[in-house]
């Protein structure tokens, strides 16, 4: 067993719970700024500020937000290690925090804090935050989906392809004809080219058997013309 394997067990669970305290952290600061102060809250310059932001949830936000990005990359390199797609762990991470956040919206757009009116644009939000997470998930379901039906094998390259098949025929081979078979060009009964002239050799057959060579035609001797008186 190799360091790789050894890592990344404890890597990925590590990233996974990271992920989800972070997320957990953004879900309850976030809430909490929605609740107390209407979902606005600043804090420092030289103007008075209605909501200030309290310590604590400033503390909340921004742990939540750079324990994601390390939690999510030791996520990454765990899934990765372990010979896993990366694709589908960055998706699953993208699913949990949009949803997340996107409960946040929903919930209190639907149960708005006492003295708060007009939370239809929480509801918006929420499910445009859902839409989001949606986008990531479904991909998930997919390969989730196509993994069980290939019952955990790997997935086939596609960069594999079919070797080409290719014919070819040498010469002294017979069998394979050139143009149609038993098709005559030109005079009738002459094959490919004038009569009685095969094309290539003996038979019509592209790459077929040599003619015999017994079977030449002799040379013609003229008559030699006769000496004038």
């Amino acid at each position: 067993m190799t360091a790789r394997h050894l890592i990344a067990p404890p890597l990925t669970a590590l990233g996974a719970a990271g992920v989800a305290a972070c997320l957990f952290s953004a879900f309850t600061g976030m809430r909490d700024v929605m609740v107390t102060d209407g979902g606005f809250c600043a804090s420092g310059g030289p103007y008075v500020i209605a909501h200030q932001c309290t310590g604590a949830d400033m503390r909340l936000l921004m742990v939540s937000i750079l324990g994601i990005l390390v939690s999510a990359g030791c996520y990454l390199a765990g899934t990765r290690m372990l010979g896993g797609w990366t694709g589908t762990a960055g998706l699953l991470v993208w699913a949990a925090l949009f949803g997340t956040l996107g409960w946040n919206f929903i919930d209190l757009g639907l149960h708005p804090p006492a003295g708060m009116n007009g939370a239809g644009g929480w509801l918006f939000s929420g499910v445009t935050f859902w839409l989001m997470a949606a986008g990531g998930l479904i991909p998930v379901i997919v390969s989730a989906a196509g993994w069980l039906r290939r019952g955990g094998r790997p997935q086939p390259s596609l960069t594999a392809a079919a070797q080409p098949t290719v014919w070819a025929q040498f010469p002294g081979m017979g069998g394979g004809r050139s143009g149609m078979e038993g098709g005559q060009s030109g005079m009738e009964g002459g094959r490919f080219g004038m009569g009685g002239n095969q094309f290539g050799m003996g038979g019509g057959q592209f790459g077929g058997a040599p003619p015999n060579p017994g079977g030449a035609p002799k040379r013609l001797k003229l008559p030699q013309p006769e000496d004038s008186p």
